[in-house]
């Protein structure tokens, strides 16, 4: 009996010092938006966590990598078993392109004291102008000048041109009424500009549209009217 009591009290210290929290994400990891429009944003997601270890596991803290991203979670303090939860927001006001964002969480969890859950997306603008405007550069006077951009339909509707407007009627543009930029495609806009006025030239080319959510499509037109020599 004597010999019994020690291994017992050897196995309850075993026992105690191989008891641990184990912080685990419920799922992936990573949530992927795929592509998505920059107007459909914030981007939502729920992570979830669960301590599957066999003592209680704390969560210190929870960094989003940057402002954009808000991230609270409903507890801090989880007993073997329970699942913490976080509500993720994600801006993408700003964001254009292919963009990773990270989470991370400090725990108690030996192993996994710090650990980041990954969001990504594919941000596009939904209607897009490259480069931003139509650049004439300098013109001479009384000479014709055109100029290009590239303008993108990322939508996954067509978008019908309903009216052309121009202030400067010295500017014309390729774009009539009843053009129609299909969805998903690169469209070329063309500024064939001839004016006598001399100085520092800055319009538009307004396009109304059919698109309840892009009504109007403003390319701005900018150079220098005068000689060159």
């Amino acid at each position: 009996m004597r010999k019994v009591i020690p291994i017992i009290i050897a196995l309850c210290i075993t026992s105690v010092a191989f008891s641990q929290p184990k912080f685990e994400f419920v799922g992936d990891p990573v949530k992927d938006w795929g592509k998505v429009m920059q107007n459909e944003g914030p981007l939502k997601t729920t992570i979830k966590i669960k301590n599957t270890g066999d003592k209680l596991l704390e969560i210190f803290a929870v960094k989003p990598g940057c402002g954009c991203t808000t991230a609270p979670i409903d507890k801090k303090l989880l007993d073997p078993g329970d699942i913490a939860t976080v509500k993720v927001d994600l801006k993408i006001e700003k964001d254009n392109g292919p963009i990773t964002k990270g989470i991370e969480f400090t725990t108690n969890d030996p192993k996994n004291d710090r650990i980041d859950f990954l969001l990504k997306a594919n941000v596009k603008i939904p209607i897009e102008l490259f480069p931003k405007f139509m650049n004439m550069g300098t013109v001479d006077l009384n000479t014709e000048m055109t100029a290009r951009i590239v303008l993108s339909n990322h939508t996954n509707k067509d978008i019908t041109v309903t009216n052309v407007s121009i202030t400067d009627q010295n500017l014309k543009t390729n774009i009539k009424k009843g053009f129609v930029f299909k969805a998903g495609t690169h469209n070329s806009v063309e500024g064939i500009l001839k004016t006598g006025t001399e100085g520092v030239y800055d319009t538009k080319i307004v396009l109304t549209t059919n698109s309840k959510k892009h009504p109007l499509i403003e390319i701005p037109v900018r150079g220098m009217v005068g000689t060159t020599k």
